[in-house]
C-alpha cells in the first residue's frame, strides 16, 4: 500500500469519527518514515483535524503550525497559518507582543502579492457596502453583524458576499432584506476578488478575518476594493497591511495597544450590538428552583477551556459548598467531553458536583439550569456572553491583556454590568462567590436582568449603527481618493 492509500484510509476515518484510530494510523508513519518529506504537511493538518475533533487546542496549535511550516502550496500554507493564529489566542499567558509577531510573520506569505489593477475613478450617488464572510449562516457572529446590514442598507447599497453554497433562514431572511447577495463559491481567488471589484464597491467590510482558514483574508489580499475594513467576525487585528482599518471600542482595544494592530484602529462606543434571534425572543427566561443548588455554567466551545480555567472554577466550586458547575460545548461531540472529563481528573477536581455536557441545536432551555455564568480566559465569549445574559444568567468575566480576551468584557460595558467584570482571578473568584452568597437575589433578578440588556446600548441598533456610518464614512474620505 502507498503512502497515497494510507492518507485516504486516514482522511476516511477521520470522516467516520474513528479519531483515535486515525491517530495512530498518522504516529505509526510517522515512526516507521512511511511519509514523503514533502508531504509531511498533509498529516500535519490531519492530525490539526483530529485535535480539534478532541478539543485538544494545544495539539491542533502545534499540528498546524507544523503544517504551515512544511506546506509547498501557498494558498493552504495561508490557511494552515490562520487556524494556529486563531487557536492561539486560548493559549494562557501569550503577550500581546508575542501575539503581534506571529501574524507578522503570517503577513510576509503575502509580500510577492500583486493587487488587482486600480479601478477607475467613479462617484455614486450612494455608497456601495460590502460584507465578505466565509458563509451567512445562523452563527455567533450573525447576531452582532444582521443589525448593522440591515441598518445600513437604509441609507447605502449594501452587498452581502458569501464564499459557500449552503443556506439555512438566516441565509433566507437575509436575502429578503435590501441587500444584494452574492455567491462566490466555486471561483478561484482572482475571480472572486474581480466579481467584488466589478460591482464597484467603495467599502469592503470584511467579516471572516483568520476564521474559517482565512479565506477571505486572501480576496482582500487582491484588493478589490479602495477601501477594506475588519469587523465583528473576526477578534483581533488581522496582521495584514491590506486591512486598512478595524471597528472596535476602547475596552478590546485600549489607547496604549494599538500598536499591536496593523490597521488603523476605529473606535465605536461600542464594539457590538446584539440581535437575538427569534426563537431567543421566544424563549421565556426560566426560573430556578428555590432549594436548586447553587449552579455555575460555562456553554462554550470546549476548545477555550484549558486547566488555568478549570482550577479557578475549581476554587470557586470549593469557596461555594454543595454548588455544582455545568460545562456545555458547542459541539456535540461525546470525544470532546472525554478530553474535559479527563483533564478535570487529572485536576483532581470534585467531579461528582461536574457535569459535562455535549453541545447540542436547542439548548435555550438549559439556560434554566444554571444561575451564574463563568466566561472563559484568556479567549472570551462575546456571542455566549450576550446570550447568557439576554436569558437572564450574570456572567463572570476576567478582562485579559489581548482583543480576544477582552470580548466578555467589552459585552458587559455595553450591558451596563460592569460590576461583573474581574481584573485578576482573584477578582474573579469573589464576584462569582460574592453572587453565589445571594443566589436568591440572583435568581429573582433574572427576568429583570433581560429586560435591563433589551434598554442597555447592547441592543441599540439605531445608535450604534449611526456610529458605524459615521466611521465607514471617514475611513471612505481618508482612502477612497483612488475611486473617486
Amino acid at each position: 500500500m502507498s503512502w497515497i492509500d494510507d492518507y485516504t484510509a486516514i482522511r476516511e476515518d477521520i470522516h467516520q469519527g474513528y479519531i483515535y484510530e486515525a491517530i495512530e494510523a498518522i504516529l505509526y508513519m510517522r515512526a516507521h518514515e512511511e511519509i514523503p518529506a514533502d508531504e509531511q504537511w498533509r498529516f500535519s493538518e490531519m492530525m490539526g483535524a483530529c485535535c480539534g475533533a478532541l478539543a485538544d487546542t494545544e495539539g491542533a496549535i502545534a499540528a498546524y503550525f507544523e503544517a504551515a511550516t512544511e506546506d509547498k502550496f501557498l494558498r493552504s500554507q495561508r490557511e494552515h497559518f490562520s487556524n494556529y493564529l486563531y487557536l492561539c489566542h486560548a493559549v494562557p499567558n501569550l503577550t500581546p507582543k508575542e501575539l503581534k509577531a506571529q501574524f507578522d510573520m503570517y503577513a510576509t506569505l503575502y509580500r510577492h502579492e500583486e493587487p488587482l489593477p486600480t479601478r477607475a475613478q467613479v462617484q455614486h450617488e450612494r455608497l456601495r457596502i460590502g460584507f465578505l464572510a466565509p458563509h451567512f449562516l445562523s452563527s455567533s457572529s450573525a447576531l452582532f453583524y444582521a443589525p448593522l446590514m440591515r441598518s445600513l442598507s437604509e441609507q447605502y447599497d449594501v452587498y452581502a458576499y458569501t464564499l459557500s453554497e449552503r443556506a439555512d433562514d438566516f441565509t433566507e431572511e437575509l436575502r429578503g432584506m435590501d441587500i444584494r447577495y452574492s455567491i462566490l463559491a466555486n471561483r478561484s481567488i482572482e475571480e472572486q476578488a474581480e466579481a467584488i471589484r466589478a460591482d464597484e464597491i467603495d467599502v469592503l467590510i470584511d467579516l471572516g478575518g483568520h476564521t474559517e482558514g482565512g479565506m477571505t483574508l486572501m480576496i482582500l489580499a487582491r484588493r478589490p476594493s479602495p477601501v477594506q475594513l475588519s469587523a465583528i467576525g473576526w477578534f483581533a487585528t488581522t496582521g495584514v497591511p491590506f486591512v486598512d482599518g478595524i471597528l472596535t471600542d476602547e475596552i478590546l482595544t485600549p489607547a496604549d495597544t494599538d500598536i499591536f494592530y496593523s490597521e488603523e484602529v476605529m473606535c465605536l462606543p461600542h464594539a457590538f450590538v446584539f440581535e437575538p434571534r427569534s426563537d431567543m425572543r421566544a424563549a421565556a427566561v426560566a426560573a430556578r428552583p428555590a432549594d436548586a443548588p447553587v449552579t455555575f455554567g460555562a456553554f462554550v466551545n470546549f476548545m477555550k477551556i484549558n486547566e488555568e480555567n478549570l482550577k479557578v472554577w475549581g476554587q470557586i466550586l470549593k469557596k461555594v459548598p454543595k454548588s455544582q458547575l455545568i460545562l456545555q460545548d458547542t459541539e456535540a461531540s461525546p470525544l470532546r467531553v472525554t478530553t474535559i472529563l479527563e483533564m478535570l481528573d487529572g485536576l483532581k477536581l470534585p467531579m461528582k458536583r461536574i457535569y459535562v455536557r455535549q453541545g447540542k441545536n436547542d439548548y435555550l432551555g438549559d439556560y434554566g439550569d444554571v444561575d451564574i455564568m463563568l466566561d472563559t480566559f484568556p479567549y472570551a465569549g462575546a456571542a455566549s456572553a450576550a446570550t447568557a445574559l439576554y436569558m437572564g444568567v450574570p456572567l463572570v468575566t476576567l478582562e485579559g491583556t489581548t482583543h480576544a480576551g477582552r470580548l466578555g468584557a467589552s459585552i458587559l460595558t455595553a450591558a451596563r454590568q460592569t460590576e461583573w467584570i474581574a481584573a485578576d482571578t482573584h477578582a474573579y473568584e469573589r464576584i462569582a462567590v460574592h453572587l453565589a452568597e445571594d443566589i436568591a437575589a440572583v435568581r429573582r433578578g433574572r427576568s429583570a436582568l433581560r429586560t435591563a440588556i433589551e434598554k442597555s446600548p447592547l441592543m441599540d441598533a439605531a445608535a450604534y449603527a449611526a456610529c458605524a456610518r459615521e466611521l465607514i464614512e471617514a475611513a471612505w474620505a481618508k482612502y477612497g481618493d483612488s475611486a473617486r
